[in-house]
Formats: structure tokens, sequence, C-alpha cells
């Protein structure tokens, strides 16, 4: 992929996520596009890329949400790194494996910005929980979104 297209891919998603989640997020559940297809890239490209394209579209999710920043931008960049190491054991490039690496990933991210929320968030917060329904439609979502945007990558590296 080009620098070019990988410029325009990045800023296209960006703004889709931003939509995504202004427009058509119901009762706080949305589809985390960023985090999906930095979990893609990863899959695709390897982790150093999905750590560098994961760590900005971190910070620019932290900039749509203002309640701990920094936090997806560090856990955005783990998961990239998570799912470029994981992919030399299990073969992301299927669809199956790699819905189920977002699905598991995308809950284990809510875990954690939990309890990163706790630990640097005010004193005497509980953990940062974004409630049930978005805690348990996100992960499916984010699944879905993969196996679309897969589905899109391997169609244009076809041709």
């Amino acid at each position: 992929m080009s620098t070019v297209r990988l410029a325009a891919l990045f800023v296209f998603a960006m703004l889709v996520q931003w939509w995504w989640s202004t427009h058509l997020a119901y009762w706080g559940a949305a589809p985390q596009l960023l985090f999906a297809l930095t979990v893609l890239i990863a899959a695709r490209r390897g982790p150093i890329a999905a750590m560098l394209i994961g760590w900005m579209w971190g910070l620019y999710s932290d900039v749509l949400r203002a309640d701990l920043f920094g936090a997806d931008a560090l856990l955005y960049a783990f998961a990239g790194y998570a799912a470029g190491m994981v992919r030399r054991q299990i073969d992301l490039a299927a669809t199956p494996p790699l819905a189920a690496a977002v699905l598991i990933m995308s809950w284990i991210y809510l875990i954690a910005r939990g309890v990163l929320g706790k630990l640097f968030g005010p004193a005497g917060t509980s953990l940062l929980w974004t409630g049930w329904i978005p805690a348990i439609a996100t992960p499916p979502l984010n699944a879905l979104v993969a196996v679309f945007a897969a589905e899109m990558w391997d169609v244009r590296r076809e041709r």
C-alpha cells in the first residue's frame, strides 16, 4: 500500500469513526473502527506499523473522549503489537481467526481501559466502566468491522 493510500485510509477511518460514534451509536454501543483496523493492520503489515498507526489513532480517539487522555493511545499501540506478534503463531490472514482475535482483544481493551481509569483517574473513582450494553455489544461489532475491512483489503490487494 502506497504512502498516499495509507494516509487516505488513516484520515478516512478517523472521519468514519467520528461520524459513526456521533450519529449511529445506540445506548453507547458503536464499533471501534480504529481499534479493529489497528488489529487488521497488525495482521497484514506486522507489529511496528500497527503500533505506530494504533498510537496515532488512539490519540485521536482520546481527543474524541475527554475522560482518560492517553489510555486509548497506549491500548491501541499495545493491541497492534500483540496482534502483530500473535500473527506469527495464528494465521490472522484468515477471516475466522481475525474475528476471534478482534473479539478477544476488544474485551481485553475494555477491561484494561477500566483498570487504567481506576489507576490514573481521579482519586476515589472506581473502575472506568462503559456500561453493560457497550461492553456486550461493542466487541462483536468490532469483529464484524474487522471482517468487513479484511474482505475489502483482500479484494483491493487481488486487483
